[in-house]
């Protein structure tokens, strides 16, 4: 089946829930994970590299590929910034760890951390699928697919997602938790690959926009104790809302509700920014 689109999977945090990082306590692992998506036409993708040097032709870089953390902080207003004007769509899922800290899926041996990763993956797909099958015209209807590239963890099992997807196709109209189901239509099992960061330019577009929206929230970043929403304001272009300029549940997807997070003030910026208002904070 044709290749109509390419979305490239990245992250940044970690998986480790066994004692989360808190706004008074450094030890631990992060607080949030972030996954994110960054979305192409496939007549756009033979220019990811053409565009991680267009994000960075403002300074002097010395590095073979693109890293966010890597980059002063003037570096990361011009990247974002010049991203910001390409024509893709993103999309993040973000999740706050403090409420699942400890927590041990039954399902599953001790050891298996994979499981909140894939299951980020599974909100953004959710997302990204519903865009692709809208974007296809009505006479490619169950024609035009979606190329799936993760950036490779070495602590994952890419074909475990494979499996996962299969798995929760085959189990299709049976809803989980009140989630939506991905749109199978755009889905080609054998269109699900994983490569190194440093190979594929798009994975490092992508790694822009994990860390972009995980220094908006995450606390205690080493040397930097706050955190800082510039960057990802600067994306507001690029990521996906319903239409009427809604982003929350959209392009940027909270996990759990805002109002279950507790989050600090200047945590919360990022999010009222993107649309949150009041009663988004009020425990449901």
């Amino acid at each position: 089946m044709p290749v109509s689109f390419v979305v490239y999977i990245d992250e940044f945090g970690d998986t480790g829930l066994e004692q989360i990082k808190k706004p008074d306590d450094p030890k631990g692992g992060t607080e949030w994970l972030v996954l994110s998506a960054f979305l192409v036409r496939i007549q756009n993708d033979s220019e990811m590299v053409t565009w991680t040097r267009d994000v960075q032709k403002q300074f002097i870089s010395r590095r073979a590929d693109l890293h966010f953390n890597k980059l002063l902080p003037f570096k990361k207003t011009h990247v974002c910034a010049a991203l910001a004007t390409k024509p893709a769509r993103c999309f993040v899922a973000m999740s706050n760890k403090k409420n699942i800290e400890k927590y041990k899926n039954p399902r599953l041996d001790d050891d298996n951390k994979a499981w909140i990763y894939w299951f980020l993956t599974r909100l953004l797909l959710e997302r990204v699928t519903a865009f692709c099958a809208q974007h296809v015209p009505e006479a490619r209807k169950d024609q035009d697919k979606l190329r799936i590239i993760f950036s490779r963890r070495g602590d994952l099992t890419y074909k475990d997602f494979t499996d996962y997807l299969r798995r929760m196709f085959y189990e299709r109209g049976a809803q989980v938790l009140g989630y939506k189901e991905l749109v199978w239509s755009v889905i080609d099992f054998d269109e699900i690959y994983a490569h190194d960061h440093g190979d594929r330019a798009g994975l490092q577009l992508a790694d822009v926009i994990a860390g972009s929206f995980f220094q908006a929230v995450e606390l205690n970043r080493g040397a930097q104790v706050e955190c800082d929403p510039s960057y990802a304001k600067l994306l507001k272009p690029l990521m996906h809302h319903n239409g009427r300029r809604w982003y929350l549940g959209f392009g940027v997807k909270p996990m759990p509700l805002l109002g279950e997070m507790n989050l600090t003030d200047p945590q919360k910026e990022l999010f009222t920014f993107y649309g949150a208002n009041a009663n988004s904070w009020r425990k449901k």
